[in-house]
């Protein structure tokens, strides 16, 4: 299969005894066409908001899911509809309500977002054996959390850098119907030399791409902004290394000194070349990051996330909002004190002293929720976001094994904030933490929905209906097995082993759109490759290097690269080879 359009394929129309002479339509059918084969099932769906195009997005996105699964013709009509998409403004914007109507459902939301998630719940809730058999839910669902994000982390030729177009769009779909309000992308600096290096006007147009995508779903956009800018940087602006002894903050990038005159201009010159390159396809949030790829350790700077960061956060607000006057702004605390500074007290007081600048504070760390915002309050009473780090715990390389679900680890987490927390923009580095991001978002939903109801939902969706039991048992195993790995425990053995079998019994029962769906492919591969590290002949195996070669050509991985970080998201293949080092 085409590594450039699998996603566009997540699974054939799986056809049952009776209805073996059907194939779906085209998605762009209309009720005009002839109709649809007279032995296919038809669901037949009527726009009562049809002069919305968002709407009749959403019937696309319908018409796609249902027939990629079942043979199920799904078709815009008029009447006898089954299926109503409607417009509700007595609806919260972003809510939705499925009720009976006469013979038919409808799906109402109080805006196209709030219908797109209705849309969601409706095919989650449906089944799909053989043919299409519509949710029997029924009732009404509003969002606790405002901002219920993603970041795409596009950098080191992992899939979000390399994705095409249609890939990104269906996957903003597809996390759009499990209720994603914002996506959040950056242009990857770090692999970037400067605006005239002849790999950034190829970044830009990806990043832009994202914005479309993410438009075309009603979604709003999100950037990161830090004092982290191009490669090839002047020396003498660079910022002065951050002491690290925690060995948590870190000094990725390359970061400039804010406080340096010329290191100023070029932190604002490179940031309005950003802004502008943005102005026709917008900018909703900038979001400013503090350490990792950030942060100035020279005595003008510091502490560096009560000044520097500040003077330099305040400073590009001001210049966004000469740009996108309604825009939003998203300071990140990560790794604050870290080695303790005062900087949640010194932000507590700036930011009660000046403070009308900020919208939201986010804060997470590598392990527990930072303590300060939880006992002493968010400082400036500002809306808090988390920042969950989905992709990288316990997994190197990241993705290397396949799919990466860590379903308790993230409930134990949002349990500590989920009673003030309003959203946030889990992590991430890939598609191999589906899961992980579908939980999180339903969290930012519901506050009290359980992982574990996220995943049975989830794997009803994606999997079919009968198998919750046995795939919650690969997942636990999963997590089990790779929280052993990261605490250096001993691994159980034995469970790797049920859990091969399980998933390649669960492989050979599934029908063809299951076996096809990419989310079960990278189940499947991380269960052979757990087995062939904790219990087989190693990654050096024949089972092993078939599996990993499948999981780099789903993540658009290179076999041969140039770019020093692309080890951190390739699968371990012993004889894929990349430059390392720093640029």
């Amino acid at each position: 299969m085409n590594r450039r359009v699998f996603l566009q394929r997540s699974g054939m129309a799986a056809l049952s005894a009776g209805w073996t002479g059907c194939a779906p339509p085209p998605l762009n059918r209309s009720a005009a066409s002839s109709g649809p084969p007279s032995s296919c099932p038809v669901l037949r769906v009527r726009l009562a908001a049809a002069t919305d195009p968002a709407v009749g997005k959403i019937l696309t996105i319908l018409q796609d899911r249902i027939q990629t699964r079942c043979a199920t013709a799904v078709l815009a009509a008029n009447t006898d509809a089954q299926l109503i998409f409607d417009l509700d403004e007595r609806l919260p914007a972003e809510a939705f309500r499925i009720e009976q109507k006469e013979t038919a459902v409808l799906i109402a939301g109080g805006s196209p977002r709030g219908l797109l998630y209705g849309a969601g719940k409706f095919l989650r809730t449906s089944g799909y054996d053989g043919v299409f058999q519509p949710s029997t839910w029924r009732g009404f669902s509003n969002p606790q959390g405002a901002v219920r994000g993603m970041y795409f982390a596009t950098h080191f030729h992992n899939w979000y850098h390399q994705a095409s177009k249609q890939e990104m769009a269906r996957y903003l779909e597809d996390l759009a119907l499990w209720g994603v309000n914002a996506v959040m992308a950056v242009l990857p600096m770090i692999n970037l030399q400067g605006w005239k290096d002849p790999q950034t006007e190829p970044a830009m147009a990806m990043l832009r791409q994202t914005v479309t995508a993410a438009r075309e779903v009603g979604l709003q956009f999100v950037t990161g902004l830090s004092n982290a800018l191009f490669a090839g940087a002047p020396l003498h602006i660079r910022a002065t290394p951050l002491p690290d002894p925690t060995r948590r903050r870190g000094n990725s990038g390359h970061p400039i000194c804010f406080s340096h005159p010329e290191g100023r201009a070029y932190i604002l010159d490179t940031t309005r070349q950003l802004f502008e390159n943005l102005v026709d396809v917008g900018l909703d949030a900038v979001m400013f990051w503090p350490y990792d790829e950030g942060g100035c350790a020279c005595a003008p700077c510091s502490p560096w996330g009560t000044n520097g960061y500040l003077r330099m956060s305040r400073e590009l607000t001001q210049l966004g909002r000469s740009y996108f006057p309604g825009l939003k702004t998203i300071i990140s605390t990560w790794m604050f004190d870290t080695p303790p500074e005062g900087e949640w007290q010194g932000l507590t007081r700036l930011l009660s002293e000046e403070g009308e600048w900020l919208d939201y504070i986010l804060a997470d760390s590598h392990e527990d929720f930072p303590r300060y915002p939880l006992d002493q309050g968010v400082p400036g009473g500002k809306p808090l976001l988390n920042f969950p780090e989905i992709s990288m715990w316990g997994n190197w390389p990241w993705g290397g094994f396949g799919a990466h679900p860590l379903p308790s680890r993230f409930q134990r987490l949002w349990d500590q904030i989920k009673h003030v927390a309003q959203g946030g923009f889990p992590y991430s580095e890939g598609i191999y933490e589906d899961m992980n991001k579908v939980v999180a978002v339903q969290f930012y939903w519901n506050r009290d929905q359980s992982s574990r109801a996220t995943l049975e939902e989830y794997i009803a969706y994606e999997f079919g209906a009968g198998v919750a039991s046995e795939v919650l048992n690969l997942i636990d195993t999963f997590e089990r097995t790779a929280t052993a790995a990261q605490l250096k425990q001993s691994v159980d053995v034995d469970a790797v082993r049920h859990a091969a079998a399980a998933a390649e019994a669960l492989h050979q029962g599934f029908p063809e759109w299951v076996r096809n769906n990419w989310r079960w492919e990278i189940m499947r591969l991380r269960a052979i490759l757990d087995h062939e590290r904790f219990a087989g002949s190693g990654l050096d195996s024949p089972a092993a290097e078939n599996a990993l070669l499948r999981l780099i050509e789903l993540y658009h991985c290179q076999l041969e690269s140039q770019d020093p970080y692309h080890h951190r998201v390739r699968p371990p293949l012993r004889r894929a080879v990349s430059l390392r080092g720093k640029l």
